[in-house]
């Protein structure tokens, strides 16, 4: 407990970042510790702090006062194997927070979500919604009773009831969600929407009023359903009584007028944007947003969540564009501070106090809580605590030409060693895919690819086709045929060394999750490009991984999703790496945990053992009762050491790392 008071009472500190012309490179066991805190929220009045915080090694909660009263603060610890996911106030007196674990149901890997309740005024919590509340249950899921998995989704916090939020799930044998109204104290509840087999996400307008119902039956084929509800009515209506609307449409929300409901629409443009639809006119009548170079991310509303001002989008960072003459301290803050990312966390109710993360793709950053009435700005907490800014290094923005034409936007972060742009020259480099497949880096910090430059080494990082925010076309390039994302992870590394950046002898390819399984396949189809491989958690088998995708819910519909992207099983074998494994012959590091549910553990067992096969020199690296995140700080902190070993091992230690 003294060190984990120590971390939050050593004083709040004025946002200020220095530089230096000093470098070292911090040790690899301090890229595997979980970040210092992982969320936050400040109460509605503004006298406490909840966070989740790093406790030597593993996360708790901790409850801190800034009213000036001088109480203590105090932490709730978790029990081993639960992990953080989101935290806020319910009110003045009760902190919700959601917590999740990797279970083993049957034999396949799946996570399990709750919420605890804490009362910091009687110092006592409890989790609201059980997974194996079975009061009023008959079904049966296998030999078990009921077992509901999903405990922490809500879909309203109801600002206007503070006792109470509205939540999502079935109740006993229900065949969908139902919404649930929720006792934020004693978890107990009262059903206000009945579920449907159909329906898996429940939508509200501002008033907390429940007026969208939208899902997928789970069968092989996709089949959307809509359904939409008037204001104050008790019926429901199928989409097609609203023409223009889709059952797939993406809906964001609500303006502070119940009858306009905010859609995302390509309005005949390759990106999407946000338009209203007034359900009582039954048709779009205005636009809201609509960038012509990348997606919306989302809507924007003011602190007490009663009307919107803005939306966000990622280009290279976030990105917010509020409308009109609208304006927030957190906009100002931005400008204040425009070489940093800043990113709201949580406000108090009148938004005299704004909690927000600060960074940039070479600072951590940390915590900081803002005085809109003063302007003054205090830190909380560094996101990390012994990673300084000063060691880490300078991310780059760039793009290159794919052998097609296609422009590919990308990072390319240096050494902090290198002050100058004529040393970017026959650098040693990692070549780093991001996962999903069908998500996106960003111009932010990254530990994994700082761990990297740290150690001596460039790393390239680009956004393949496939990657989403880029528009239509950009993402189905990629989700339609595989091999075009390979090929740009492969152009990416020969535009390094067409242009004289990367040394061939020294240059490994990287990845977690989809990216582990780039690296391993890109490896095995141009095995000149590399000097070494490494995959975390990395895919290896497609047909086991559509296999596997087919034990949970919707598995049948994303496994043939899945397939588009191939021509047919060949090809789904010839892009497997696991059924090429013999070809391996350079340096290779495999890295998995034995509970990982998005890429489950056999896909490195069968991998470890094809290698068996061939000339390559394997490290492989188990981690017991492991998730796909690496979520234990011990288990991280061995990856990062062991990692560090084996680059060295098979590359040699880079002359560009700092000493």
């Amino acid at each position: 407990m003294g060190n984990f008071l120590r971390f939050f009472m050593g004083g709040f500190t004025s946002l200020i970042f220095l530089a230096t012309s000093a470098f070292a490179a911090p040790p690899a066991k301090e890229f595997g510790g979980l970040p210092l805190i992982y969320d936050a929220a400040i109460s509605p009045d503004g006298t406490k702090i909840a966070a989740y915080v790093n406790m030597n090694g593993s996360y708790g909660i901790g409850i801190f006062y800034i009213d000036g009263s001088g109480q203590d603060p105090f932490p709730i610890g978790m029990e081993d194997g639960v992990k953080p996911g989101w935290i806020k106030w319910a009110n003045n007196e009760i902190v919700l927070a959601s917590i999740w674990q990797n279970q083993n149901l049957h034999g396949t890997p799946i996570s399990v979500g709750s919420i605890f309740s804490f009362d910091v005024n009687a110092k006592k919590g409890k989790i609201l919604i059980k997974p194996d509340d079975t009061k009023k249950s008959t079904s049966k899921v296998g030999s078990n009773l009921f077992y509901r998995q999903f405990n922490n989704v809500v879909i309203d916090y109801l600002g206007n009831d503070p006792e109470h939020m509205l939540m999502s799930f079935a109740d006993d044998s229900d065949p969908g969600p139902e919404v649930q109204k929720v006792n934020v104290r004693t978890g107990s509840y009262q059903r206000i929407q009945r579920g449907s087999e159909t329906i898996q996400k429940w939508f509200t307008d501002l008033r907390g009023e429940v007026r969208v119902g939208q899902g997928l039956k789970d069968i092989s084929k996709e089949k959307w359903t809509l359904e939409i509800r008037e204001s104050g009515s008790d019926s429901w209506s199928s989409y097609k009584s609203y023409p223009g609307l889709k059952a797939d449409t993406d809906i964001y929300g609500f303006t502070s007028n119940p009858d306009e409901m905010v859609v995302g629409d390509y309005a005949g443009k390759d990106t999407s944007g946000l338009y209203v639809y007034d359900l009582g006119q039954k048709q779009i009548t205005r636009k809201l947003f609509h960038n012509d170079n990348y997606d919306v991310g989302g809507l924007v509303y003011n602190a007490n969540r009663t009307e919107i001002v803005g939306a966000s989008y990622i280009s290279e960072g976030n990105e917010i564009e509020l409308f009109g003459s609208a304006d927030t301290a957190l906009e100002k803050l931005r400008k204040r501070f425009p070489d940093f990312t800043v990113d709201y966390m949580d406000s108090t109710a009148d938004y005299s106090k704004v909690l927000v993360k600060v960074s940039n793709p070479s600072d951590a950053g940390g915590v900081f809580i803002l005085d809109t009435k003063t302007n003054d700005v205090k830190k909380i907490s560094a996101l990390y605590g012994n990673i300084p800014n000063t060691d880490l290094g300078l991310v780059m923005s760039v793009r290159y030409i794919a052998r097609d034409g296609q422009k590919i936007p990308a990072y390319v972060t240096i050494p902090p060693s290198i002050t100058e742009t004529s040393q970017i020259s026959n650098l040693p480099f990692i070549i780093l895919p991001h996962g999903g497949p069908y998500a996106r880096d960003s111009k932010r910090f990254d530990y994994l690819a700082q761990f990297f430059t740290t150690r001596g080494y460039g790393v390239l990082q680009m956004n393949f086709r496939g990657s989403a925010g880029y528009g239509k076309d950009f993402a189905d390039a990629g989700r339609e045929r595989w091999v075009v994302m390979q090929e740009d992870v492969e152009d990416g590394t020969k535009w390094l060394y067409e242009k004289g950046y990367a040394d061939p002898e020294k240059t490994c390819v990287a990845g977690w999750s989809y990216g582990g399984y780039a690296a391993l396949i890109g490896s095995i189809k141009a095995p000149e490009l590399y000097a070494c491989t490494i995959s975390m958690a990395g895919v290896t088998d497609l047909n086991d991984l559509i296999n596997d995708m087919k034990k949970y819910k919707f598995g049948r519909l994303n496994a043939r999703s899945f397939l588009e992207g191939f021509e047919d099983k060949d090809d789904v074998k010839e892009n497997s790496p696991v059924k090429r494994a013999e070809e391996m012959t350079g340096p290779v590091f495999l890295a998995h945990g034995t509970l990982d549910q998005r890429v489950h553990f056999d896909q490195f067992k069968r991998m470890k053992s094809a290698l068996k096969k061939s000339s390559a020199k394997v490290t492989a690296i188990e981690f017991k009762d492991e998730d796909h995140f690496l979520s234990n700080e011990k288990n991280r902190i061995e990856f990062f050491e062991e990692l560090e070993k084996f680059l060295e091992k098979s590359v040699g230690k880079s002359e560009y790392m700092a000493d």
